[in-house]
Order: structure tokens, then sequence, then C-alpha cells
């Protein structure tokens, strides 16, 4: 819903907060940009991406009394029920959520975040304590970044709003954490795979209900239509279904090469077909996405890693049209294959390490597919909402017997069952393709893939180039975890170094997606 950013700190000058401000505006709409709050002790500030009660959510958002500020980038969707309980105690002036993350807070202090259900990152000044309180929703769906600097507190959104600012490492608040007198604390925890020995527990009326209860909660009704991101796969189909079981005007939209009948599209254009509902197909040139990847990629996604700036590249073209279309927002599909074991090197693993491989990719997700998910989405200011990864569906999930995940040579199991009657058998039982692979775009391995492709024809337009970041990723990766024999690595490396990222902590340590997994992991 926003871009957030602030400086805790003597001396504030509105000038500095808009400099943080000024990296991260594609985060809101124009004409709502330069929310500012500011004091000689603290400096907040949004661009706000307006959705609930958009003429009275303007942020940053203050108690009647003034002594307590707040700013927030995301999405409450328990704010009605909430704002009924609080309404006996405190006054209302609005119906956004940014009020009732305000007044719960009033109400219950650090503990607000446990009554809170969505997607957020949140920002809390109160001056009679003289206290800044950081906040991150349970999954870390958004983002939300922090340093200490000369005796101040910088915090953003995103990394590019700090890199400039702060000589001092960058700290990436965790999924269900919060930060108060500089200090983090947890108070929501992951947890590992606690389930039922009985395997033949039936979970599936559970299963089905908690996830139309993350769809149905995740839509406004009354927009006057719904964005659903559509690949033809089994996750984003699920998605898609329920919410057109639940508004009467769900539009998708699905990528595919110009002039191909990829496999995405022969598979979305099936389901909207049984569905009934509008398919809206995008189609960049291989030339657009090249380009784009090698100019704004890794400043976009905030990456090396070049499977996720690859699949954020798909996402953002696809996103662009969504925005152009007049939405705010969208739902779409990730997660369900870090909660369900989607990935193919899952069912390749000795089944004694298939959960620990599963929660090993649930557990980052909120620096991979979260993270790809976010940054491509709001670099065209659009919301995305990612119903698998409601908190109350991922406790649930995580409680579920192995076999709810993998049977056989069968991956996500439970979902392909609990849906196999209402949606067609071609894509219940469709096996996962990358998102570029998928759209018609070619495979993403290496020495493949479009954006190698770009990356080898730009080196060798000017191969002192090459010379140079290869120098620069040798200097810089002490670790050794970039391949210098993979160019596309290197120029991602490169970029992400040259661009100030490596000042986040612990930021060139690699991921361990499914394509860079370590050995021990799956032995």
């Amino acid at each position: 819903m926003c871009g957030i950013a602030g400086i805790l700190g003597v001396n504030q000058k509105k000038e500095e907060i808009n400099a943080l401000l000024d990296k991260i505006i594609h985060r809101g709409e124009e004409k709502y940009r330069y929310e500012v709050f500011s004091t000689s002790d603290i400096s907040l500030g949004t661009h706000r991406l307006a959705i609930i009660d958009e003429f009275h959510g303007k942020q940053p958002f203050q108690s009647q009394d003034k002594l307590v500020t707040t700013i927030f980038n995301g999405q409450i969707y328990n704010h009605n029920e909430l704002r009924e309980k609080l309404s006996a105690e405190y006054k209302f002036v609005s119906m956004c959520d940014t009020e009732v993350v305000l007044n719960s807070y009033l109400k219950w202090g650090k503990d607000f975040v446990d009554y809170l259900d969505g997607q957020f990152a949140i920002a809390v000044y109160d001056s009679g304590k003289k206290e800044l309180i950081l906040a991150r929703d349970p999954m870390g769906i958004k983002p939300l970044y922090y340093s200490h600097c000369q005796g101040r507190v910088y915090f953003a959104s995103e990394i590019k709003a700090l890199v400039k600012h702060v000589e001092s490492e960058i700290v990436e608040l965790s999924p269900g954490s919060l930060w108060s007198n500089y200090q983090p604390e947890t108070y929501f925890t992951l947890g590992n795979f606690n389930f039922n020995n009985n395997q033949n527990v039936n979970y599936i009326p559970a299963l089905q209900g908690t996830l139309k209860k993350a769809v149905e909660k995740r839509m406004i009704k009354n927009d006057s239509k719904i964005a659903c991101l559509l690949s033809g796969g089994v996750d984003s189909s699920i998605v898609t279904y329920l919410a057109s079981q639940m508004h009467p005007n769900v539009i998708a939209y699905t990528l595919s090469e110009p002039g191909k009948n990829s496999g995405d599209l022969q598979a979305s254009a099936m389901l909207t077909d049984f569905l009934k509902i509008k398919h809206i197909v995008i189609s960049p040139t291989i030339e657009e996405m090249s380009e784009f990847y090698l100019k704004h990629g890794v400043y976009m996604t905030e990456s090396f890693e070049p499977v996720l700036v690859r699949n954020a590249v798909a996402y953002h073209f696809l996103c662009r049209q969504v925005v152009k279309d007049g939405f705010k927002y969208c739902l779409n599909g990730e997660g369900a294959d870090e909660l369900f074991g989607g990935y193919d090197f899952v069912k390749e693993a000795p089944q004694d390490k298939q959960d620990e491989l599963i929660r090993h990719s649930l557990s980052i997700i909120h620096n991979s597919y979260l993270k790809m998910a976010d940054r491509a989405s709001m670099y065209t200011t659009l919301e995305a909402r990612v119903p698998y990864m409601d908190k109350e569906f991922v406790k649930l999930a995580l409680s579920l017997p192995p076999n709810a995940r993998i049977q056989g040579d069968l991956n996500k199991a439970a979902l392909r069952t609990l849906f196999k009657d209402k949606l067609p058998s071609e894509i219940i039982y469709r096996k996962k393709v990358g998102m570029n692979e998928g759209a018609g775009f070619g495979v993403n391995r290496p020495n493949q893939s479009i954006y190698y492709k770009a990356v080898k024809a730009h080196y060798e337009k000017e191969p002192h180039l090459y010379d140079q970041d290869l120098k620069l990723c040798f200097n810089e990766d002490k670790e050794g975890n970039i391949n210098l024999n993979h160019i596309e690595e290197v120029y991602n490396f490169a970029r992400f170094v040259e661009l100030g990222f490596k000042k986040l902590k612990d930021s060139t340590k690699r991921l361990q997606l499914n394509t860079s997994l370590r050995r021990e992991l799956a032995a």
C-alpha cells in the first residue's frame, strides 16, 4: 500500500526524509507522494498507494492528542473487526486501516501486532515515551530495513532508499519481529512441521475453508473488478478459481511471448474459458524484457540471484498492464510451492529429508519469491496479495502430515486433491514450469536463457566491461559465492555491489534456492 521511510535523531530536516523517499517513489501514487511528518527528533514519510478510505487515509496518522504518530505499508484484513472492538474507547475519524493500527497500539502497546491480520511494515513513534517501534508481518510479505548511523536510526521499505545516506551496516527486520529501544524482538515464530501421526486424518474441510477465507479477505467486495495473476499452474489457478466463486468480475492476466501458444497461455486459456472470466494476455518482446533486465533488473529486485531477477522482470511486465487497467492490487499464487513441496528438488530428495527442505524454502521466502513479487509489483505501484501466506493457512499447513505435501511422484498433494473435482484435470496435474519458460521465453538454465544471451551480447559489445565486472566480483566476493564462469552471475553481482546493496547485512550469502541448493540439505 505504500513506501515508508523515517529518521530518528536530533536536528531533523525535511530535506533528509525526502531524500530517502526519492528512491522509493514508485511505491506510491503520484497524487499521494511525500506525505511527511517532521520534528526536530523524528521524521516519518510515505508515498501512499491509497486503497482503503482514499480521501481520509493520509499518512502519517496521528493520535487525537498528537503524541503518537504512525506510518504503514500494507493491508490489515481485519481492520473492520478491530475498529468495532476499539471504537468504544477510541474515536475514529476515518475508515482507513492506518488509524486502526494506531489505535491498536494505543490500546495494547507493543502487543498490538498480535491482533493484526495482514501484510504490513509499520512504524510507530510515541513522543511521550520517546520511542520508535518498527514491526513486520509474520511471513515478511512487506519489507523493512533499518540502520544505526552516527547516533541516528534510518529505516525504509527498500534498501535503495538507505544506501546513499548511511555509512553503517543495513539490517533487515526479520518476519514476525518488531524493533524498539534499538533491539529487535520476535512476536511470531514460523515453527516446524508438527503433524498428527495419523496419516488418515481428513484435513480437507479445514484446508478448504481456511484457503477460501484467505482469498476472500484479500478482495474488497465492493470493487468493480478483481485482478489475478494467472500462469495456468495449479497454485494461481486455485486462487483465480476461488476469487471467481466470490466475485462476479475477476480478470486473469497471463504472460506469453508474442506469437507463441506457450504452455502457460494454453493452460490459462483453458481455465478462463472453464470459469467464463475475462482473460488478458501480456506479450512483451524478448528485446524489451532483455533491455529491462540489463538496465533495471538488479536495481528493482535488490538481488543478484539470477532466478529471482529473471522472474522479477517477467512479473514486472505482467504487473504493468494490471496497473494500466486501473487496478491497485492483485492476487497471486506465491507461497504454495514453499508450503507444499512444489519444487522438483524436494521430490528427488530422500523421503526423510523432504520436510526439512520444504521448511528451509519456507524459512527464506521473505528473501526469495515474496521479495521478488513485492519489488516487481511495487515498481509499477501495484500491491501483490498472497493468499497462501495467510497466517492461519500457514499454521494449518504446518500441522498437516507429509502425505499432504508429497505422495510418491506427486507434489502439492493436498491442493491437487482438494480441487480435483472443481478444476480441469489438465490444470490440477500440470507440472511446475519456470515463469519465463512457461510463458514461452525459453528455459532459465545457465547459458540458455534470454537474459544470459542479453548479458553475453552486452559483454561482447564492450569486452572491457566484462574484465571490470570480473575483477569487481573477484575482489568483493570474499566467500566465493559467485560462479565467475557464469557471466549472468558476474553481471548481476557487479551491479549489486555498484548500487551499494552489499551494505545489507549478510546480503552476499546465497539464498540456497532450488537452483543453488546446498548438497548437504538433500544428502
